[in-house]
């Protein structure tokens, strides 16, 4: 059985205030990334992004094997299938967003 191995928010800064004459950074946690070990020892990691429209899965793969996918990632992806058409909105709405600033 899969063991987890780590749990990490996923933040942006939203601004920044002052404290103690300081300037510090304001931030909001928009997601969480899941790094995972698999029964072969191996290591994979996914995660969830959160936003108005609401919430998208994703996977993450190493560059030189993004073509490629672990057995670990091909059983996470059967099962949220349904999650790619709103990950191509949420990067739709990110890409007007951009544009029009």
């Amino acid at each position: 059985m899969a063991q987890l191995i780590k749990k990490e928010n996923i933040t942006i800064s939203t601004g920044e205030y002052q404290k103690d004459g300081q300037t510090k950074q304001r931030y909001k946690t928009i997601g969480e990334l899941i790094t995972m070990q698999g029964d072969d020892g191996s290591t994979y990691q996914f995660g969830e992004m959160w936003g108005p429209t609401g919430s998208t899965k994703f996977n993450v793969y190493d560059q030189q094997d993004r073509n490629e996918t672990a057995p670990q990632q091909q059983q996470y992806q059967q099962q949220a299938p349904q999650q790619a058409p709103q990950q191509q909105q949420y990067q739709q709405n990110n890409n007007y967003q951009n544009q029009t600033r």
